[in-house]
């Protein structure tokens, strides 16, 4: 009996699972462009979850740009959300799930140990330059400076170079431009750029205090918040396109 139609089954989380089902359910013109989600209550009570794993799910939606969260407001529906997924998914030379599932394995295999290692082999002008790049970060997001998916290539690798393992260093210089497009992409999905600098800080944090298994944990994570938004950036392509009219055929 042929396997060749299945497909590897990925573990997800109920808030993953949760903005997979709102996505869907706006994909199918149940809540329209514009339109309010219902309250945060009564989203709980149809989905039998907590109030934590939908605020998690609501993010992760923001992120991609399916909705907008207006703290005092509620939650609403975004208008432009075909043409952003449009432009992500046709621009570079990244276009496919697999190709981006490859660059965030990468990702994960050697920046989380660079991550470690650098926490114990920094010296002090690493640093300097760490802490001078966080800054030129700061200053791109309020729109003052260079672009940010730059500097956030550089933050990486400053970290991939202060780990003192020039090998390992050089494997991460070798793939900068994959890498660029990567975090490039990463950073049209609204909300992402402020997230990825809360990481950044959190990393650097992690680096100065000298803790590996902190820092290895805290790199961990902020690549696991990109992989996740691509993932259901994917699953809410998929769905608008399903959701799209079937066009007559020609006679």
């Amino acid at each position: 009996m042929s396997t060749s139609k299945l497909k590897p089954v990925s573990r997800v989380t109920l808030g993953e699972q949760v903005a997979a089902q709102i996505a869907e359910q706006i994909s199918e013109g149940r809540w329209k462009p514009g339109d309010r989600l219902p309250p945060e209550s009564q989203l709980c009570a149809a989905l039998s979850i907590g109030r934590s794993t939908l605020r998690e799910a609501l993010k992760s939606l923001a992120y991609v740009g399916l909705v907008q969260m207006r703290p005092g407001e509620g939650t609403y529906v975004l208008d432009n959300t075909r043409l952003l997924l449009d432009r992500i998914r046709t621009r570079g030379n990244l276009k496919t799930e697999q190709e981006l599932d490859h660059v965030s394995e990468t990702r994960l295999i050697l920046e989380t140990e660079l991550a470690a290692m650098a926490a114990e082999r920094m010296e002090p002008g690493d640093m300097q330059e760490l802490e001078d790049l966080l800054a030129a970060m700061k200053r791109s997001l309020q729109g003052d400076g260079v672009d940010y998916a730059s500097l956030d290539v550089d933050f990486h690798l400053a970290i991939a170079k202060g780990s003192k393992n020039q090998l390992l260093y050089e494997l991460l210089v070798a793939i900068r431009n994959v890498l660029q497009e990567f975090i490039a992409k990463s950073q049209e999905l609204p909300g992402i750029k402020d997230n990825a600098h809360a990481d950044h800080v959190k990393i650097f944090a992690a680096l100065r205090t000298r803790n590996p298994e902190k820092a290895r944990r805290a790199m961990k994570a902020h690549l696991q918040t990109c992989e996740r938004a691509f993932t259901l950036l994917d699953k809410i392509s998929e769905g608008l396109a399903d959701a799209q009219p079937s066009r007559p055929s020609a006679r």
